[in-house]
Protein backbone atom coordinates (compact mmCIF):
# COMPACT_ATOMS: atom_id res chain seq x y z
CA UNK A 1 0.00 0.00 0.00
CA UNK A 2 1.29 3.67 -1.05
CA UNK A 3 0.99 6.22 1.27
CA UNK A 4 0.90 9.85 0.77
CA UNK A 5 0.64 12.37 3.04
CA UNK A 6 -1.06 16.41 2.12
CA UNK A 7 -0.35 18.71 4.52
CA UNK A 8 -1.11 22.73 3.72
CA UNK A 9 0.69 25.33 4.82
CA UNK A 10 0.49 28.91 5.53
CA UNK A 11 2.86 31.24 7.33
CA UNK A 12 3.84 28.13 9.67
CA UNK A 13 7.40 28.65 10.61
CA UNK A 14 6.53 28.35 13.80
CA UNK A 15 5.59 25.04 14.43
CA UNK A 16 6.03 23.68 10.77
CA UNK A 17 9.12 21.69 11.77
CA UNK A 18 8.20 19.71 14.39
CA UNK A 19 5.49 18.22 12.20
CA UNK A 20 7.40 17.34 9.42
CA UNK A 21 10.16 15.91 11.97
CA UNK A 22 7.27 13.61 13.46
CA UNK A 23 6.90 12.06 9.66
CA UNK A 24 10.71 11.40 9.53
CA UNK A 25 10.54 9.82 12.94
CA UNK A 26 7.94 7.47 11.75
CA UNK A 27 7.69 3.32 12.08
CA UNK A 28 6.74 3.54 8.64
CA UNK A 29 7.83 6.27 6.85
CA UNK A 30 5.64 7.55 4.15
CA UNK A 31 5.88 7.17 0.25
CA UNK A 32 5.39 10.74 -0.68
CA UNK A 33 4.12 14.09 0.95
CA UNK A 34 2.91 16.69 -1.16
CA UNK A 35 3.07 20.22 0.42
CA UNK A 36 0.97 22.94 -0.75
CA UNK A 37 1.79 26.84 0.14
CA UNK A 38 -1.07 29.22 0.10
CA UNK A 39 1.57 31.96 -0.17
CA UNK A 40 3.24 32.22 2.72
CA UNK A 41 5.11 34.99 3.77
CA UNK A 42 7.20 34.33 6.51
CA UNK A 43 10.21 31.95 6.94
CA UNK A 44 7.45 28.61 5.95
CA UNK A 45 9.09 27.88 2.14
CA UNK A 46 12.69 27.73 3.40
CA UNK A 47 11.88 25.09 6.30
CA UNK A 48 9.78 23.02 3.88
CA UNK A 49 12.83 23.13 0.59
CA UNK A 50 15.13 22.22 3.35
CA UNK A 51 12.54 19.13 4.16
CA UNK A 52 12.32 18.44 0.59
CA UNK A 53 15.65 17.66 0.15
CA UNK A 54 16.92 15.95 3.24
CA UNK A 55 14.24 13.69 3.24
CA UNK A 56 14.46 10.08 2.66
CA UNK A 57 11.28 9.97 0.36
CA UNK A 58 9.84 11.83 -2.12
CA UNK A 59 8.34 15.21 -1.28
CA UNK A 60 6.70 17.63 -3.30
CA UNK A 61 6.10 21.17 -3.03
CA UNK A 62 3.58 23.25 -4.62
CA UNK A 63 3.79 26.74 -4.10
CA UNK A 64 1.08 29.33 -4.33
CA UNK A 65 1.60 32.45 -6.09
CA UNK A 66 -1.49 34.61 -4.23
CA UNK A 67 -3.75 33.80 -1.10
CA UNK A 68 -6.62 31.17 -1.79
CA UNK A 69 -7.52 29.87 1.53
CA UNK A 70 -6.98 26.82 3.36
CA UNK A 71 -9.61 24.52 1.46
CA UNK A 72 -8.20 25.70 -1.80
CA UNK A 73 -4.89 24.69 -0.82
CA UNK A 74 -5.83 21.35 0.53
CA UNK A 75 -7.79 20.66 -2.91
CA UNK A 76 -3.75 21.55 -4.37
CA UNK A 77 -2.35 18.79 -2.04
CA UNK A 78 -4.82 16.34 -2.54
CA UNK A 79 -5.19 16.37 -6.46
CA UNK A 80 -0.92 16.02 -6.25
CA UNK A 81 -0.58 12.79 -4.47
CA UNK A 82 -0.51 9.27 -5.84
CA UNK A 83 -1.12 7.12 -2.63
CA UNK A 84 -3.25 4.12 -1.80
CA UNK A 85 -4.05 6.11 1.20
CA UNK A 86 -3.79 9.58 1.43
CA UNK A 87 -3.57 11.06 5.30
CA UNK A 88 -4.32 15.09 6.06
CA UNK A 89 -1.67 17.18 7.49
CA UNK A 90 -1.93 20.69 9.50
CA UNK A 91 1.52 22.36 9.48
CA UNK A 92 1.29 23.35 13.71
CA UNK A 93 0.43 19.70 15.10
CA UNK A 94 3.45 16.52 16.64
CA UNK A 95 2.06 12.76 14.98
CA UNK A 96 3.19 9.98 17.26
CA UNK A 97 6.09 7.67 16.08
CA UNK A 98 3.17 4.53 15.29
CA UNK A 99 0.44 6.68 13.43
CA UNK A 100 1.38 5.69 9.92
CA UNK A 101 1.62 1.98 10.79
CA UNK A 102 -1.21 1.67 13.17
CA UNK A 103 -3.77 3.54 10.74
CA UNK A 104 -2.40 1.31 7.44
CA UNK A 105 -2.84 -1.66 9.76
CA UNK A 106 -6.21 -0.23 10.26
CA UNK A 107 -6.83 0.31 6.59
CA UNK A 108 -6.07 -3.34 5.50
CA UNK A 109 -8.18 -4.89 8.22
CA UNK A 110 -11.70 -2.34 7.94
CA UNK A 111 -11.52 -2.44 3.87
CA UNK A 112 -14.89 -0.79 3.96
CA UNK A 113 -13.99 1.96 5.47
CA UNK A 114 -13.06 5.29 2.92
CA UNK A 115 -12.25 7.33 5.82
CA UNK A 116 -10.79 6.27 8.78
CA UNK A 117 -9.69 8.33 11.82
CA UNK A 118 -7.38 8.81 14.97
CA UNK A 119 -7.85 10.13 18.19
CA UNK A 120 -5.48 13.12 18.81
CA UNK A 121 -4.54 14.82 22.03
CA UNK A 122 -5.50 18.08 23.15
CA UNK A 123 -2.05 19.93 24.38
CA UNK A 124 -1.18 23.78 24.90
CA UNK A 125 0.95 25.26 22.04
CA UNK A 126 3.88 23.67 23.77
CA UNK A 127 2.97 20.64 23.74
CA UNK A 128 1.91 20.49 27.35
CA UNK A 129 -0.09 17.41 27.97
CA UNK A 130 -3.94 18.11 29.40
CA UNK A 131 -4.76 14.76 29.98
CA UNK A 132 -7.64 15.14 27.18
CA UNK A 133 -8.29 14.17 23.75
CA UNK A 134 -10.67 14.65 21.45
CA UNK A 135 -13.29 11.85 21.69
CA UNK A 136 -13.43 11.79 25.21
CA UNK A 137 -14.45 15.59 25.22
CA UNK A 138 -16.77 14.50 22.45
CA UNK A 139 -17.76 11.73 25.18
CA UNK A 140 -18.09 14.23 28.28
CA UNK A 141 -20.37 16.03 26.25
CA UNK A 142 -22.84 13.58 25.66
CA UNK A 143 -22.19 13.99 21.76
CA UNK A 144 -21.98 11.40 19.16
CA UNK A 145 -18.90 10.01 17.63
CA UNK A 146 -19.96 11.48 13.93
CA UNK A 147 -18.98 14.65 15.75
CA UNK A 148 -15.42 13.73 15.56
CA UNK A 149 -14.55 14.82 11.75
CA UNK A 150 -11.20 16.32 12.23
CA UNK A 151 -8.88 16.12 9.18
CA UNK A 152 -5.56 15.91 10.84
CA UNK A 153 -6.69 12.82 11.91
CA UNK A 154 -7.94 11.43 8.89
CA UNK A 155 -6.46 8.79 6.41
CA UNK A 156 -8.55 8.92 3.08
CA UNK A 157 -8.30 5.79 0.46
CA UNK A 158 -8.00 6.87 -2.84
CA UNK A 159 -11.04 5.35 -4.57
CA UNK A 160 -13.21 7.63 -2.15
CA UNK A 161 -10.64 10.42 -3.13
CA UNK A 162 -11.32 10.15 -6.99
CA UNK A 163 -15.10 9.92 -6.20
CA UNK A 164 -15.17 13.15 -4.09
CA UNK A 165 -12.52 15.91 -4.95
CA UNK A 166 -13.02 18.16 -5.82
CA UNK A 167 -14.10 19.96 -2.46
CA UNK A 168 -16.04 23.42 -3.38
CA UNK A 169 -13.70 25.91 -2.47
CA UNK A 170 -16.60 27.71 -0.61
CA UNK A 171 -17.18 24.81 1.74
CA UNK A 172 -16.87 25.01 5.10
CA UNK A 173 -13.61 22.88 5.27
CA UNK A 174 -11.88 20.42 3.50
CA UNK A 175 -12.42 17.86 6.39
CA UNK A 176 -16.50 18.00 6.69
CA UNK A 177 -16.59 17.28 2.61
CA UNK A 178 -14.96 13.89 3.00
CA UNK A 179 -15.92 13.24 6.46
CA UNK A 180 -19.40 13.99 6.51
CA UNK A 181 -20.04 12.11 2.59
CA UNK A 182 -18.25 8.75 4.05
CA UNK A 183 -20.44 9.19 7.57
CA UNK A 184 -23.46 9.07 5.67
CA UNK A 185 -23.23 5.73 4.01
CA UNK A 186 -21.11 4.60 7.18
CA UNK A 187 -18.01 4.27 5.61
CA UNK A 188 -15.65 5.94 8.16
CA UNK A 189 -13.93 4.03 10.84
CA UNK A 190 -12.95 5.46 13.65
CA UNK A 191 -9.81 3.98 15.88
CA UNK A 192 -10.71 5.17 19.70
CA UNK A 193 -6.28 5.93 19.91
CA UNK A 194 -4.06 9.22 19.70
CA UNK A 195 -1.90 9.13 17.60
CA UNK A 196 -1.09 12.60 17.77
CA UNK A 197 -0.83 15.77 19.57
CA UNK A 198 -3.48 18.54 18.43
CA UNK A 199 -1.93 21.63 19.27
CA UNK A 200 -4.09 24.51 20.55
CA UNK A 201 -2.49 27.78 20.56
CA UNK A 202 -5.13 30.54 19.88
CA UNK A 203 -4.67 30.71 16.15
CA UNK A 204 -5.99 27.72 14.91
CA UNK A 205 -8.00 27.20 11.86
CA UNK A 206 -10.82 25.10 13.38
CA UNK A 207 -12.21 25.41 16.44
CA UNK A 208 -14.90 24.27 19.06
CA UNK A 209 -15.93 23.39 22.57
CA UNK A 210 -14.73 19.43 22.10
CA UNK A 211 -11.08 21.16 21.23
CA UNK A 212 -10.83 22.96 24.16
CA UNK A 213 -8.39 22.58 26.33
CA UNK A 214 -10.76 22.20 29.99
CA UNK A 215 -12.69 19.19 30.41
CA UNK A 216 -15.83 19.62 28.87
CA UNK A 217 -19.14 18.16 31.00
CA UNK A 218 -22.39 16.98 29.77
CA UNK A 219 -24.51 19.29 31.73
CA UNK A 220 -21.87 22.07 30.62
CA UNK A 221 -22.47 21.43 27.46
CA UNK A 222 -26.11 21.27 27.37
CA UNK A 223 -26.28 24.79 29.01
CA UNK A 224 -24.46 26.23 26.74
CA UNK A 225 -25.97 24.76 23.73
CA UNK A 226 -29.17 26.04 25.33
CA UNK A 227 -28.43 29.67 25.85
CA UNK A 228 -27.01 29.38 22.35
CA UNK A 229 -30.28 27.81 20.82
CA UNK A 230 -32.12 30.89 22.88
CA UNK A 231 -29.93 33.74 21.12
CA UNK A 232 -32.86 34.68 18.68
CA UNK A 233 -34.63 34.00 15.39
CA UNK A 234 -32.06 36.34 13.71
CA UNK A 235 -28.81 34.31 14.21
CA UNK A 236 -30.65 31.09 14.02
CA UNK A 237 -31.85 31.53 10.34
CA UNK A 238 -28.34 33.10 9.67
CA UNK A 239 -27.04 29.92 10.71
CA UNK A 240 -30.15 27.51 8.69
CA UNK A 241 -29.25 29.42 5.47
CA UNK A 242 -25.69 28.64 5.67
CA UNK A 243 -26.24 25.11 6.66
CA UNK A 244 -28.81 25.03 3.35
CA UNK A 245 -26.01 26.29 1.12
CA UNK A 246 -23.57 23.75 2.59
CA UNK A 247 -26.23 20.49 2.34
CA UNK A 248 -26.51 22.00 -1.37
CA UNK A 249 -22.80 21.58 -2.50
CA UNK A 250 -22.91 18.40 -0.92
CA UNK A 251 -25.66 16.71 -2.34
CA UNK A 252 -24.25 17.94 -6.09
CA UNK A 253 -20.66 16.20 -4.68
CA UNK A 254 -22.51 12.87 -4.43
CA UNK A 255 -24.14 13.51 -7.60
CA UNK A 256 -21.12 14.23 -9.22
CA UNK A 257 -19.18 10.91 -7.42
CA UNK A 258 -22.07 8.96 -8.46
CA UNK A 259 -22.35 9.96 -11.77
CA UNK A 260 -18.27 8.69 -11.98
CA UNK A 261 -19.16 4.81 -10.83
CA UNK A 262 -21.74 2.38 -12.22
CA UNK A 263 -22.13 0.12 -9.78
CA UNK A 264 -23.58 -0.24 -6.20
CA UNK A 265 -21.90 2.45 -5.19
CA UNK A 266 -23.73 5.19 -7.34
CA UNK A 267 -26.84 4.08 -5.83
CA UNK A 268 -25.87 4.55 -2.51
CA UNK A 269 -24.60 8.00 -3.31
CA UNK A 270 -27.77 8.50 -4.86
CA UNK A 271 -30.09 7.74 -1.80
CA UNK A 272 -27.12 9.76 -0.17
CA UNK A 273 -28.38 12.86 -1.71
CA UNK A 274 -32.30 12.14 -1.70
CA UNK A 275 -31.75 12.26 1.92
CA UNK A 276 -29.82 15.24 2.45
CA UNK A 277 -32.54 16.67 0.14
CA UNK A 278 -35.11 15.49 2.59
CA UNK A 279 -33.02 16.79 5.48
CA UNK A 280 -33.11 20.52 3.47
CA UNK A 281 -36.55 20.63 2.30
CA UNK A 282 -37.35 20.33 6.42
CA UNK A 283 -34.65 22.75 7.60
CA UNK A 284 -36.59 24.72 5.23
CA UNK A 285 -39.38 24.60 6.63
CA UNK A 286 -37.81 24.86 10.27
CA UNK A 287 -37.27 28.64 8.49
CA UNK A 288 -40.88 29.28 7.41
CA UNK A 289 -42.38 27.79 11.21
CA UNK A 290 -39.82 30.31 12.91
CA UNK A 291 -41.45 33.25 11.22
CA UNK A 292 -44.81 32.59 12.27
CA UNK A 293 -46.33 33.88 15.35
CA UNK A 294 -45.99 31.13 18.31
CA UNK A 295 -50.06 30.06 18.08
CA UNK A 296 -49.74 29.43 14.29
CA UNK A 297 -46.81 26.81 14.33
CA UNK A 298 -47.99 24.02 16.14
CA UNK A 299 -49.40 22.11 13.03
CA UNK A 300 -46.31 22.54 10.93
CA UNK A 301 -43.80 21.39 13.89
CA UNK A 302 -46.29 18.69 14.41
CA UNK A 303 -46.34 17.69 10.50
CA UNK A 304 -42.26 17.57 10.35
CA UNK A 305 -42.63 15.63 13.73
CA UNK A 306 -44.91 12.72 12.34
CA UNK A 307 -42.38 12.77 9.43
CA UNK A 308 -39.43 12.13 11.21
CA UNK A 309 -38.12 15.10 10.05
CA UNK A 310 -36.24 16.09 13.39
CA UNK A 311 -33.84 13.15 13.32
CA UNK A 312 -31.53 14.77 11.46
CA UNK A 313 -31.72 17.91 13.94
CA UNK A 314 -32.27 17.16 17.34
CA UNK A 315 -35.00 15.83 18.15
CA UNK A 316 -37.40 17.29 20.50
CA UNK A 317 -35.05 20.01 21.35
CA UNK A 318 -35.94 21.28 18.15
CA UNK A 319 -39.40 20.86 17.97
CA UNK A 320 -39.04 22.79 21.09
CA UNK A 321 -37.49 25.62 19.75
CA UNK A 322 -39.86 25.72 16.93
CA UNK A 323 -42.50 26.50 18.89
CA UNK A 324 -41.27 28.40 21.20
CA UNK A 325 -38.33 30.36 19.90
CA UNK A 326 -39.02 34.25 18.10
Amino acid sequence: MKISIALASFNGERYIQEQLQSFLHQTRLPDEVVISDDASTDGTMEIVRFFQDSAPFVVKVIQGRGRQGFVANFNRALAATTGDLVFLSDQDDVWFRHKLEVMEGAAITEKDAWVLMCDAALVGHDLTGTGLTRIVQIDNAGLPLEDHAMGCCCAIRREFLDLAMPIPANFKSHDIWFVRIADGLGRKYVLREALQYYRRHGNNVSDGPTSALTPLTRSGYRRASFVKRWSGRAAWVAQARLQLRYLTMLRRGVARAAQKDSGSTALELQELGDRWERVGRNLEERMRLRGKPRPYRVPGVISVWLSGGYKAFNGWKSATSDLLLR
